[in-house]
């Protein structure tokens, strides 16, 4: 069966590429464009290789004769004209007429973009290629001069010359897509093709209510379900995509919300037909996409990148397929891979999650490279899990020194729960909480437990999810790692909202002493990382008593105490002096002894694991002395 629908999904592949009339030869769909190199009638010289290094958003080659090209070259008139100048080149090669007749075709239609005679251009074999005029190429502005799309003839497709060209900038998401849409829509092309594309358009716009009436009004129950999915409401776009099961694109959008509600079989199943019924080739690429999804979520990471390269080559603006091939590579452990695809994605459409995951990957390169530090890790994985299999053994959680607070140690554990079903990308979640444990390092408020080692640590203890919700292992691994804090993400649907969950778990107690929420757009997740990590900070070093021990007072106007910035220690604090006062009894025995005040100290000046404090309020009959213990209440 698997084996049967693979073949099917080929054969739709081919059957698309023959639809639009891709050629054979250098000609084709996925082949560099041959280079062109030529002065047109104008006199203008013509550089196709120098064109594309512009970085227009598109290259037109048109091949035509008069007697056949003109409805076409009237509409890329209007295109040059619009937009000619930095966003779309065409060129044009005439190749039955002398450039006699080529200029007066030129005059007549008031033509200003590249017409060239063909017979101009030298060493041109290709043009043995062509054999049905007319015949337009599109070229991605990338240095391999790709054809991203290759139609033949006249006939219908031909006729769409706008619809096309507006379909290939929504497919990079350019702005420009929608006023040419309503250009062809205006001009005749198909007007439900159009009307839909235009739809599909204002959808990935943002501008959902106008998008919806646009379907309505030509009953497109693949766009409605599409608005649906956009709103977040995934049971409806299942509903209105199951009620078009023939409907290729309907059924892939039908998929991922199936997948973003766990249902990976069903979508599976949805996906068979979605991925050989589809009708242009960046919808088969959004189902085969999906494909690679299920079976990332699945675990199978090899079959993942398999789909999400097949997606790309049907559409090679797909940036969703090109970020999550990235995200399996670095699930895989292949960074070098990982780098190249998200940035391959991020120089095509750069969105925030990408230019995260970018910098990301680049860091964890960095790190790899580094042969001293890994060796460092390695020893320090070693030490580690040695000290923690003799606590485990012992069951006992020792400290000579129960006064001082240890210093602010955060350490991010993994979820119990698998959460990437709820995403449309692979990697989302943990490139979320990546960059929050990064913001939060970075804050020099308090420190993280460094991700590498921590998963080197889990891995080498073979510590899993039911483990790690054990108390006993909490305050183990948090007397291991110096950590006085565990934090647990997790993510979830209310309705259509997207949801992380941080619970903060005291490794001395195990109670859970805080937890932060916040609503996550997947597609723009900055917003969410700054107002958790923000929270976390507040949450972390706020309503927070801080003790610690008078280590050295040789300078009394400088005096040192052994607790700094790694255990929250700001500049201006005011710290409290604590002189042990008389026993308290009960029962024959001591308790406690009353801690009495007899002088403050102020912050002058912070290191990471002591300050500098200058008297401000000290008792004349009880002199301060080292080891006398201080304290503040944040």
């Amino acid at each position: 069966m698997r084996n049967r629908t693979a073949w099917c999904a080929v054969w739709a592949a081919c059957a698309l590429l023959l639809a639009t009339g891709a050629a054979v030869g250098q000609l084709a769909q996925g082949k560099p464009a041959p280079s062109i190199h030529a002065v047109d009638i104008h006199g203008k010289a013509v550089n196709l290789d120098a064109l594309v290094r512009e970085q227009p958003y598109l290259v037109i080659l048109y091949f035509f004769s008069v007697d056949t090209g003109e409805d076409i070259a009237v509409k890329l008139r209007y295109l040059d004209m619009r937009y000619g100048r930095d966003k779309l080149k065409i060129i044009a090669l005439g190749m039955k007429e002398d450039e006699a007749a080529l200029k007066a075709f030129a005059d007549r239609l008031n033509i200003r973009y590249f017409l060239i005679h063909a017979d101009s251009i030298e060493n041109a074999p290709w043009l043995k290629e062509i054999y049905s005029l007319p015949l337009t190429l599109f070229v991605q502005a990338d240095p391999e001069k790709t054809i991203e799309r290759v139609l033949v003839g006249g006939g219908a497709g031909q006729a769409q010359i706008l619809k096309e060209v507006a379909e290939n900038l929504y497919q990079q998401r350019r702005s420009e897509a929608l006023e040419i849409v309503e250009e062809a829509i205006a001009s005749g092309e198909d007007p439900k093709e159009a009307a839909e594309l235009k739809g599909f358009i204002l959808t990935a716009e943002g501008k959902l209510d106008e998008a919806e009436k646009e379907f309505g009004r030509i009953d497109s129950a693949a766009g409605l379900a599409a608005v649906a999915l956009e709103r977040g409401d995934l049971d409806s776009a299942a509903q209105i995509a199951a009620s078009a099961p023939d409907d290729g694109y309907a059924q892939t959008i039908r998929a991922e919300a199936l997948i973003r509600t766990g249902k990976t079989a069903e979508a599976a199943e949805a996906l068979d037909t979605a991925a050989t019924a589809a009708k242009r080739p960046w919808q088969q690429s959004e189902a085969v996409n999906l494909q690679g999804r299920v079976a990332h979520i699945e675990g199978d990471a090899d079959k993942a990148v398999a789909a999400y390269r097949q997606a790309i080559a049907l559409d090679p603006y797909n940036v969703i397929a090109l970020s999550n091939e990235g995200a399996a590579h670095r699930e895989k452990g292949d960074l070098e891979k990982a780098r190249e695809t998200l940035e391959k994605a991020a120089q095509i459409r750069p969105d925030d999650l990408t230019e995260i995951m970018v910098r990301q990957v680049r860091r964890e390169l960095e790190e790899a490279n580094d042969v001293k530090r890994a060796e460092l890790v390695n020893a320090q994985i070693a030490e580690l899990g040695k000290r923690f299999r003799e606590l485990k053994a012992s069951g006992a959680i020792k400290d000579t020194n129960d006064w001082t607070s240890r210093p602010l140690v955060v350490a991010f554990l993994p979820s119990a729960r698998q959460e990437s079903a709820l995403f449309e990308r692979a990697g989302t979640a943990v490139a979320v909480q990546r960059e929050i444990e990064a913001r939060l390092q970075g804050s020099g408020r308090m420190s993280v437990v460094e991700r590498q080692m921590l998963d080197k640590l889990l891995q080498e203890l073979n510590l899993g999810s039911s483990e790690l919700a054990d108390p006993a292992t909490q305050r183990q691994l948090g007397r291991v790692l110096s950590a006085g804090v565990l934090a647990f993400t997790d993510f979830g649907r209310i309705g259509s909202d997207l949801i992380m969950y941080v619970r903060l778990v005291d490794t001395e107690s195990t109670q859970i002493v805080g937890q932060v929420t916040s609503t996550v757009d997947e597609r723009r997740p900055s917003a969410c990382i700054q107002s958790v990590a923000g929270e976390l900070l507040e949450k972390l070093s706020n309503n927070r008593e801080l003790r610690g021990l008078i280590a050295d007072i040789s300078d009394p106007e400088a005096v040192l105490i052994n607790i700094g910035a790694r255990h929250g220690v700001e500049t201006g604090q005011v710290f409290t002096v604590l002189a042990e006062g008389d026993p308290v009894e009960a029962a024959g025995r001591v308790i406690a002894r009353r801690q009495r005040p007899v002088g403050k100290l102020r912050v002058t000046l912070v290191e990471a694991d002591y300050a500098v404090c200058a008297p401000v309020e000290l008792r004349e009959d009880v002199p301060i002395a080292k080891e006398m213990k201080v304290r503040i209440f944040r």
